[in-house]
């Protein structure tokens, strides 16, 4: 009969495979987990960044090639590389601002939460099992070398993968969740502006039906220490001339201080710092929606990086055709 402490080896061994190998494959989310958590800098380098994914590919595989004492040494690396994941994500709930990461690339919810912190407790404790594994001189090579184990370690490994199937989300799938509405011929659909507030510099409450009466507003969600947020944060000031008369406000998650170092946000900028009205649009950050002066909603929300430039690289064209068209009459 195998040991059933092998489950959380070939457990260990397929969250890091699998982390790895989507963090190699899209490094730039490895530089987002980094800001986003706000990783020391005594380790916050260039080389560390890209160090990690090949890091853990070489955890994944090693669990799955280790027995006795060389599994105890791999399975206590990744019990140490698993609780600094588990101290930066408890840090960031604890700070209360939203923090998007992608710890595991598509996998999952990419948001940290409560939830983030439990999934990877529960990583440390298979880790901590892998040692103990290692310990009893248990290992997946053995076990599968034993033709009565082969069953039992095949049947764990497909349990893993339906897991990891299930917990999938595609590009696509987290795309249509980002609340863009179409009707049915693919026509964005317009909705009412929710009934939201937003707090100013000096902390007056301020309705978004009665801001956007007068100019069309481009709301654009951002949280600080949120890595596409700092990149995206820079381009505020030339998307006001870019999209003029449309009026360009950055949504901040926090209170006005948390945004004293960032010199992009000055002078642009309203705060949400319960998420209230981030979730009447359902939209996260980084993220945008265009409000009409008509109380509607005239476009998006849209979210993710490039998604975002994009569809402000649209609705500047849409304003100088527009603009085109009116010069001609």
């Amino acid at each position: 009969m195998p040991s059933a402490l092998l489950l959380p080896v070939l457990t260990c061994a397929a969250v890091l495979l699998l982390s790895g190998v989507a963090k190699l494959r899209a490094p730039q989310s490895v530089d987002d987990a980094f800001t986003s958590l706000r990783v020391p800098r005594v380790v916050d380098t260039a080389f560390v960044r890209r160090l990690v994914p090949w890091v853990e590919v070489a955890l994944g595989a090693w669990l799955l090639l280790a027995t006795g004492p060389a599994l105890v040494v791999v399975a206590g690396l990744t019990v140490l590389l698993f609780l600094a994941y588990l101290v930066l994500v408890s840090l960031a709930v604890r700070r209360g601002e939203p923090v998007d990461c992608g710890c595991f690339g598509a996998l999952g919810d990419s948001r940290v939460t409560r939830v983030t912190v439990w999934r990877n407790a529960a990583l440390v404790l298979s880790a901590v099992l892998a040692v103990v594994a290692g310990l009893r001189d248990v290992g997946l090579i053995g076990s599968v070398v034993d033709g009565d184990a082969l069953p039992w370690v095949a049947m764990a490994a497909l349990t893993a993968a339906v897991a990891v199937l299930v917990a999938y989300r595609s590009p696509v799938a987290v795309e249509a969740a980002s609340g863009l509405r179409l009707d049915a011929d693919g026509n964005y659909e317009r909705q009412p502006t929710p009934r939201a507030a937003v707090l100013t510099q000096d902390g007056e409450l301020r309705l978004l039906a009665h801001e956007t009466m007068t100019s069309a507003h481009l709301l654009v969600f951002l949280s600080p220490g949120c890595g596409p947020c700092e990149r995206i944060g820079p381009h505020l000031e030339q998307w006001e001339k870019d999209l003029a008369p449309v009026t360009v406000r950055a949504v901040v998650a926090g209170q006005p201080a948390a945004v004293d170092m960032y010199p992009w946000f000055a002078g642009r900028s309203w705060y949400d710092p319960f998420g209230i009205t981030r979730e009447a649009f359902g939209v996260r950050s980084p993220g945008v929606v265009l409000l009409g002066t008509d109380g509607m909603l005239a476009g998006g929300p849209v979210a993710g990086e490039q998604d975002i430039h994009d569809f402000v690289a649209a609705v500047g064209e849409h304003l100088r055709g527009a603009t085109e068209v009116s010069d001609a009459r």
